[in-house]
């Protein structure tokens, strides 16, 4: 199959229309010695001269008369086409799927959100507000544009983008004797009734890392699957829970207080990330650029 050239037929199709290379060239904006290379190239391919040119003047071929026309219909063709993709561009509407935390999408999601419709009132965005493992697998099976979550340990076909990070707490009852401190020990929260995030929550890797490490015996009275209900649990007084900031940020509980942890203090790190073999979208890369510039740091 013959490759097309298409600035070859571009250049003949000029050429044959203006009626000389001079008129062509300044047509098209590029200098004579450009068009000419071009109509060569063109002919070289071809095997055959479309145009005849002497000193002093230029005709058209038997060959080049017979391709003319049909060069003419399918370069117009393919500019119409071009210029439908270009008017689909700006006015069909676009969704763009992402996973989030669903602590990070209730507390720092709506404003990017809420300006991006703003912007581009016809695009959807999909939030897919689902546990580290899910939101995990889920970029990994192409199920999302892109992530932001826990990434995690690396892996090969995922690049990622560090937004921030943001410490883990204990969350306590208001009245708790241990709501008073000013930071509170891991060590502490030995003899307490704790409330466990599931298995497929990153909150859980973290918390079980800090119990190994230092041999704690800590005591999960309940175990529950999303931080919303363990921070309602907190409120009425069940226990304490090992939470993220995002977790409690924001939220009107009059009944939690927040108390920082140490010995030893550990963060959660929030990343933007995709998988690398897939190009984001124009529309999904709109809205990751939004959401780094809003949340990075």
């Amino acid at each position: 199959m013959q490759r097309l050239d298409l600035l070859g037929v571009q250049a003949f199709i000029s050429i044959a229309e203006a009626g000389s290379f001079n008129a062509a060239a300044h047509h098209l904006h590029i200098s004579q010695t450009a068009l000419t290379r071009r109509l060569q190239k063109l002919e070289a391919a071809l095997g055959l001269p479309l145009i005849e040119r002497t000193t002093r003047s230029m005709t058209v071929t038997r060959a080049g008369m017979e391709f003319l026309p049909k060069a003419i219909r399918n370069v117009r063709e393919l500019a119409s086409a071009m210029d439908e993709l270009k008017v689909k561009a700006t006015q069909d509407s676009e969704e763009v799927v992402i996973g989030c935390l669903p602590t990070i999408a209730a507390s720092r999601l709506a404003g990017i959100v809420r300006e991006y419709g703003r912007r581009y009132p016809r695009n959807t965005i999909q939030v897919l507000d689902r546990s580290v493992t899910e939101i995990r697998e889920a970029v990994l099976h192409g199920e999302v544009d892109f992530a932001i979550s826990v990434l995690g340990s690396p892996h090969r076909d995922v690049t990622s983008e560090r937004l921030f990070t943001e410490p883990m707490v204990a969350a306590c009852p208001a009245r708790h004797k241990l709501a008073a401190q000013a930071s509170l020990k891991w060590k502490e929260l030995e003899s307490e009734p704790l409330i466990a995030i599931g298995a497929l929550s990153g909150n859980r890797l973290l918390t079980e890392q800090v119990i190994a490490s230092k041999q704690l015996k800590l005591r999960f009275a309940f175990e529950v699957q999303h931080l919303a209900t363990a921070v309602g649990l907190v409120s009425g007084g069940a226990g304490i829970a090992v939470l993220p900031m995002s977790a409690v940020n924001g939220a009107s509980h009059r009944q939690l207080t927040v108390v920082p942890l140490v010995q030893p203090a550990i963060t959660r790190a929030i990343d933007l990330f995709r998988r690398r073999d897939r190009p984001l979208s124009p529309a999904a890369a709109r809205l990751s650029q939004m959401v780094v510039r809003a949340l990075r740091g």
